[in-house]
């Protein structure tokens, strides 16, 4: 019996710390930082941008991008709880024709949201072809496509 335990014990003590220790092959959190660089260097390799073009071009296109994704945020969120409005009072009876009403504000509103990141992407795009040549910016913004496809298609070839 005491020898029993001494056994246990030992496993305890010996094999589960290092068991414990070790990182699980779940799903891994995305670096975004890492994730930027890889992109950049990408979009450096595959537009064949110097580093004085590159030294303009990444700032406004980060600048776009994050301003894109806001406007993108706020899509998702209204896509995932359409009817979901702050303003709205709770003690109204809502009837049917209220709610289509705020249903077709929704989808208005989702409209008019993706009209603005489009106009923020023009925007952009006419700076970045003041700085650099078009032909690089073209380049770069296929290449961020194909960076994106890319990394779709690893994510996807890992999780199978």
């Amino acid at each position: 019996m005491k020898r029993r335990i001494v056994i246990i014990a030992l496993f305890l003590f010996t094999v589960l710390p290092m068991i414990m220790a070790q990182k699980p092959d779940g799903p891994k959190k995305l670096d975004h930082e890492q994730f930027r660089k890889k992109l950049e260097l990408f979009i450096i390799e595959e537009a064949g941008l110097n580093p004085e073009d590159a030294s303009k071009f990444f700032p406004l296109f980060h600048e776009m991008k994050i301003k894109q994704m806001k406007i993108g945020n706020k899509i998702k969120k209204l896509k995932r709880n359409p009817l979901d409005d702050d303003d709205r009072d709770d003690d109204d009876d809502d009837d049917e024709e209220e709610e289509e009403d705020d249903w077709a504000e929704a989808v208005i509103e989702i409209e008019e949201l993706k009209v603005k990141q489009a106009q923020i992407g023009e925007t952009y795009i006419k700076r970045l072809c003041k700085t650099i040549s078009g032909e690089k910016v073209f380049k770069a913004l296929k290449a961020e496509d194909a960076f994106h496809r890319q990394m779709l298609n690893n994510f996807r070839k890992g999780h199978r």
